[in-house]
């Protein structure tokens, strides 16, 4: 018997695979439009909320509404039997620790913080909502992905469709990179049955910009432009243990992959 789902965003980059993963195993799956009332007038199963925004420059209110706002309200007025809020990892950013249960503060020099707060916001209301709420905080999600605007698929799309790719990052500035396939599947398995209230999702592994430019360089021969306009931020390697040892996680091969998306990408 197929479990009902909602997913929050499920015409996104991580929600549509979540999606498409949900429906191969036969479930039956809602993706609500925009505003759609009858979130609050039916039972939405397990909800997923997949939804979110990151321009904190151009539009602040977006990323606002889109992080927090809608989640509030499915918290106060809707019917559901689980939820779970797809948060970040980059709330650990220029932190000593990553594991689940680490503080964490906001950077004053970080031009991106508010997204930071209102990950850490809508975190903050689930754990108060009393409500059966579960927390992801996925690291860097790649994926081949036309039209996503996250680093990694836009920079091999550069590579593959202009030959050239802009780096406005040092060649040692590292981050953690984590399939999209992965982060559905796991969030696929959390909603089967978890046993913690908040997860990381990645592979526990930082890659640097120079590690990234040589497999793009290798597999698409395309020429990297690095800027000195730059400002690296630090991340912490993401400890993964958690779902080590709860689901037996092994992340995707990030070169492996990267050679992937380049063939997917130039047979498109």
């Amino acid at each position: 018997m197929s479990t009902k789902y909602t997913v929050i965003g499920g015409k996104g980059f991580i929600g549509g695979e979540i999606v498409n993963l949900l429906k191969e195993n036969g479930e039956n799956v809602n993706v609500p439009v925009r505003d759609c009332e009858t979130l609050f007038s039916t039972d939405l199963g397990i909800v997923i909320f997949a939804a979110g925004n990151g321009d904190c420059v151009q539009r602040p209110f977006d990323v606002f509404n889109s992080n927090t706002r809608l989640l509030a309200d499915i918290l106060d007025r809707a019917e559901f039997t689980q939820l779970i809020y797809i948060s970040s990892t980059r709330v650990y950013m220029a932190q000593e620790s990553s594991s689940e249960d680490s503080n964490v503060t906001i950077c004053n020099n970080d031009k991106r913080r508010l997204f930071n707060l209102t990950k850490l916001l809508a975190e903050e209301l689930c754990l108060r909502s009393e409500k059966n709420t579960v927390i992801v905080r996925p690291s860097n999600v790649y994926g081949t992905a036309i039209n996503s605007k996250l680093f990694l698929p836009s920079i091999t799309r550069d590579a593959v469709n202009k030959k050239i790719v802009n780096m406005y990052v040092s060649p040692s500035y590292s981050k953690d990179y984590v399939s999209v396939k992965d982060v559905a599947d796991i969030i696929y398995k959390i909603s089967l049955g978890c046993r913690q209230k908040i997860y990381n999702i990645a592979s526990g592994i930082n890659t640097s910009a120079q590690e990234i430019a040589d497999l793009l360089q290798l597999y698409s021969h395309c020429n990297i432009v690095w800027h000195s306009d730059y400002m690296d931020d630090y991340f912490p390697i993401t400890d993964i243990s958690i779902i080590k040892d709860e689901f037996g996680f092994t992340p995707k091969n990030l070169s492996e992959d990267i050679y992937s998306m380049i063939i997917s990408l130039k047979n498109c």
